[in-house]
């Protein structure tokens, strides 16, 4: 299957230039279309303005209504674009983001173990193999494409090196924007406030605890999240995601099972159960798969490698077969 390439920041340009312009031919079938002599002069001109508007009313209002539509839809592809790849991004930004945090930590330790050995006599502090300084911790991430088009990443640390506040904003030269703050406590709780595309707030509560094992450290975060559509549709996903991260290599295996409750397209109560799996190698490879199953037993199957997203449908995704390329059902 060829790869797809959208350019939803000229989408979202035309959505905008489409908007724009109805509104011109709105106001210009809206105006005043009653002229004296004294304004146009005579000779008929004060008919012949209000003629032509009446002639053309209809064709302006159904111009309007065109131009609509073409800005509903150019903008509805963009957003749904933009807000899949800003999700991709985002997650990628605080994966990015926790795996340099996991690193610094680890150089940290050598380099104070190291230290401790040369304080105590025990190594050459001349040793050629010592160990480097960690250098600064790294608290900002930002990727540009060139076109106005960025994604930050910014960390807070406690004075025990964790994070504390990670904050990822996406922005585009054309406005699309999303936004994503989440607070750690020191309990192992935390809470996070999001923005996407269609200004869909979602907020979050959970609890995450993790344990270590040699290279292995292993995360179970159990979380309830609350999404709230700027008119006033209301879903809950409640879930748990277990994790392990191998700091010599740096890969980083997770699962996560969750159950959503809200209204679907139609403004119907339904409840869907999902799995997500993900794995990341240091080089920043990523595969994350997700499968959505509804209450008849129907579902949708995601694989999003690399950036790169294929899609499949089944009536029998409770079972885990059937599955049809989207295009093809």
């Amino acid at each position: 299957m060829p790869d797809i390439v959208v350019d939803y920041e000229l989408l979202n340009q035309v959505a905008q230039k489409a908007s724009s312009l109805k509104e011109q031919v709105k106001q210009a079938r809206e105006s005043n279309q009653n002229y004296t002599t004294e304004q146009v002069g005579g000779g008929g001109v004060s008919y012949a303005i209000q003629a032509y508007y009446e002639v053309w009313k209809g064709s302006f209002k159904r111009s309007e209504e065109k131009l609509e539509q073409l800005h509903n839809l150019y903008e509805g592809v963009a957003r749904g674009w933009a807000d899949w790849d800003f999700r991709l991004a985002g997650e990628a930004g605080k994966q990015e983001a926790s795996l340099a945090a996991d690193l610094y930590r680890t150089q940290k330790e050598i380099w104070d173990d190291w230290q401790e050995a040369v304080a105590k006599g025990y190594v050459d502090p001349n040793d050629p193999h010592a160990p480097k300084p960690p250098g600064e911790r790294e608290s900002q991430w930002t990727t540009t494409d060139g076109h106005g088009n960025t994604t930050t990443t910014t960390y807070e640390y406690g004075p025990d090196g964790k994070p504390t506040k990670i904050t990822t904003t996406i922005t585009t030269s054309s406005g699309l924007t999303s936004t994503d703050t989440t607070n750690y406590h020191p309990d192992g709780t935390y809470d996070s406030t999001a923005t996407d595309v269609y200004g869909n707030v979602t907020t979050t509560t959970g609890n995450s605890q993790t344990t270590e094992s040699g290279d292995h450290k292993n995360t179970k975060d159990t979380f309830t999240s609350t999404t709230k559509t700027p008119d006033g549709k209301q879903s809950t996903t409640t879930g748990t995601t277990t994790s392990d991260y191998n700091s010599t290599t740096g890969h980083r295996d997770s699962t996560t099972t969750y159950t959503t409750t809200g209204p679907d397209d139609d403004g119907k109560e339904q409840t869907v159960h999902g799995t997500t799996t993900s794995s990341l190698d240091v080089n920043g490879h990523e595969v994350i798969e997700t499968i959505e199953v509804h209450e008849d037993g129907s579902g949708t199957r995601t694989v999003e490698t690399d950036g790169r997203k294929e899609e499949w449908t089944s009536d029998h995704a409770d079972q885990n077969s059937g599955w049809v390329t989207k295009e093809d059902d």
